[in-house]
């Protein structure tokens, strides 16, 4: 019998774009994250969300750990 896999976390992209400054330009917020401007467009969107891996990734290039950002981070730890 085939053990089911748990579900992987997601987390909303756009909780990375709220802790800029509204008027902050997408090419500024794409170099900070080393992203296209269209992947910042999407993560605009509230219904975009990235991995554990990703969440964890590009709260590290803001000097953060990822619960900092996403209250519902987990460690595996």
């Amino acid at each position: 019998m085939k053990r089911q896999q748990q579900p992987q976390p997601r987390y909303p992209a756009h909780q990375l774009i709220k802790l800029f400054p509204a008027n902050t330009w997408a090419s500024q917020l794409a170099e900070t994250f080393n992203v296209t401007r269209s992947t910042i467009g999407r993560w605009r969107n509230p219904a975009t969300t990235l991995t554990q891996w990703e969440a964890d990734r590009y709260a590290i290039k803001l000097g953060k750990h990822p619960s900092e950002i996403w209250v519902n981070w987990f460690d595996l730890a």
